[in-house]
């Protein structure tokens, strides 16, 4: 039998199994309630892999997973078979340090652990039954799950082939840890141009001094050909707005090619630029007077945009000088549009500043607002109880 037809047969029989078993069952997934060590301890003595669902509260497309996937019957057919289940909030308890420990940037991430708790595979992000069912099989299967294709990569496979596949997955896990691949792939091209290199550039160029952006504002005109003006320009501007770097910005440079891309508005991207940078740089002094200096120069003329200067305040500066100046722009994004978040914004930096009774009647305003949108509170909520 070759490896394909032996492949084949693993799936067939695999889903044969399932639907059977569907027949018995009728529920959805069904989640560890112990904590984090007794479903390791489960895990070894069933001789299970864990499936970890790791997410926050206010994570729409987690609320997605419960709702249209966990509760499918199918796929609690198999995940309960299969797996050691774990539903774990990130932002709480134990979530805490497993968030630290397997490096979850984004929400929902799905994680399959071995019982010492080694990562098998995982990836990120809302997935329907048949893609969730999927994943498991992949999962399960030993010449495909990340491990695998892990060992493959330390062993030195750099073949072309791999290197495309071994991007892709280590870029749907979303831990950071694809860009170095992406470029190695690049570097076994000679040919940087065909439909299918071209893609990968479009899908990998995130860093604003890393080969693939570079190319891609080199050949414009050809990206433009293949995605269209808009979705070029969409693309350049979320490299700009991540602001990305592979080390420490040469601003000289930076401006140049804010020069090339906007001519007539370089002095206010630069000015951005530099204060998103350090923001997820973590240099708070740094971001603070960037923030002042840029919302002082280059007023914003929407509420959205004061929202999120305001709400970046209140996660990151604790100088309650500038908070207060935080508070103005709450403040005005809440005249300009009277909705949840602006609310809760305003509410959070009020209760940061000890303004308790301002804190509590912009929160209540704030949930009442939620409750007529049909939007979750639940965080609002446990600000009025800190309170």
């Amino acid at each position: 039998m070759t490896p394909l037809s032996t492949f084949r047969s693993f799936i067939v029989s695999g889903f044969a199994f399932l639907f059977s078993l569907t027949a018995l069952t009728g529920q959805g997934v069904v989640f560890h309630e112990g904590d984090w060590l007794s479903a390791l301890e489960q895990a070894g003595r069933e001789n299970k892999l864990i499936f970890m669902d790791a997410y926050t509260t206010w994570c729409g497309p987690c609320k997605m997973m419960d709702k249209q996937t966990f509760a499918d019957s199918t796929v609690g057919a198999l995940y309960n078979q299969q797996f050691v289940n774990v539903k774990m909030d990130m932002e709480k308890g134990e979530g805490l340090d497993l968030a630290r420990a397997y490096n979850v940037q984004a929400y929902p991430t799905l994680l399959f652990l071995d019982p010492a708790g080694q990562i098998v595979h995982r990836v990120a992000g809302f997935h329907r039954p048949p893609q969730f069912i999927a994943l498991a099989m992949t999962a399960l299967d030993p010449n495909r799950k990340m491990q695998a294709l892990d060992e493959q990569y330390a062993h030195g496979d750099r073949d072309a082939g791999f290197l495309y596949t071994y991007a892709y997955v280590r870029l749907n896990a979303m831990d950071g840890t694809h860009y170095p691949v992406a470029v190695e792939y690049l570097n076994t091209q000679e040919d940087w141009s065909t439909n299918k290199n071209m893609e990968f550039i479009f899908t990998f160029a995130e860093y604003i001094d890393g080969q693939p952006f570079r190319y891609l504002l080199d050949h414009r005109s050809a990206f433009q050909a293949h995605y269209g003006p808009t979705a070029v320009l969409r693309k350049i501007d979320e490299v700009i707005d991540m602001a990305n770097f592979l080390e420490e910005p040469n601003w000289s440079a930076v401006k140049a090619i804010l020069d090339e891309l906007y001519p007539q508005d370089t002095d206010r991207q630069l000015a951005y630029f530099k204060m998103n940078y350090f923001r997820q740089a973590g240099r708070i002094q740094d971001y603070t007077h960037a923030a002042l200096t840029f919302y002082d120069t280059y007023p914003a003329d929407d509420a959205d945009a004061l929202n999120d200067a305001a709400w970046s305040f209140y996660e990151h500066v604790d100088d309650p000088k500038s908070l207060k100046i935080a508070v103005k722009w709450a403040k005005q994004a809440v005249k300009w549009a009277d909705n949840y978040y602006n609310n809760d914004t305003l509410a959070s930096l009020y209760a940061k500043l000890g303004k308790k009774s301002k804190a509590k009647k912009t929160a209540l305003h704030a949930i009442e607002l939620a409750k007529s949108s049909g939007l979750d509170y639940s965080l609002t909520e446990e600000l009025l109880k800190q309170l």
